[in-house]
């Protein structure tokens, strides 16, 4: 199998972890831990579900926490999963915003921390260093759902309560 094919073969990857993130952050109030420490995740301004399938409906959501809308509620329960979020990251009295995309796990439209340095260069070197932080962060998240995702047993637990999740009212 070609890269492009493997590829193709798992995008449907990235549109679980978004909705998996969804549920973790709802159901952990925004907690997630990483390397003993905790660090937030929350869903923020703009949230687009999608069917997979031959018709691609789509709804967007524009809200400050569109994850709480009735709107967001019925297309989870309508068998849409997340295409793309705006989500807020808080680790370590740092807070960055950034879109991520399902299809690819690209980020866009990111805002960093405020810099601290007062040097040019120094201002530089800060922000690809907030960039690469919050790289390692979101591949950390991804790295644990995929170690649930691909343990078969693991899965299934998850699995059970996170459509009750979808369920609820």
């Amino acid at each position: 199998m070609d890269l492009l094919t493997a590829i193709n073969h798992t995008a449907f990857l990235g549109r679980e972890f978004l909705t998996w993130l969804w549920y973790r952050s709802d159901k952990n109030e925004g907690l997630f831990e990483r390397n003993g420490e905790q660090l937030e995740v929350w869903f923020d301004a703009k949230l687009v579900l999608e069917a997979q399938g031959d018709i691609k409906e789509q709804n967007v959501i524009k809200a400050e926490t569109p994850t709480e809308t009735q709107e967001a509620r019925t297309s989870l329960l309508n068998g849409k999963q997340v295409r793309e979020a705006r989500l807020r990251i808080i680790s370590d009295q740092k807070q960055w915003t950034v879109t991520i995309k399902g299809d690819d796990l690209s980020l866009s439209q990111l805002k960093i921390p405020a810099l601290l340095s007062r040097e040019d260069d120094d201002q530089l070197y800060e922000r690809f260093y907030l960039i690469e932080e919050l790289q390692d962060i979101v591949e950390h998240l991804f790295a644990t759902f995929i170690a649930v995702r691909l343990d078969d047993k693991a899965w299934r637990a998850e699995l059970g309560p996170l459509r009750d999740w979808v369920q609820r009212d």
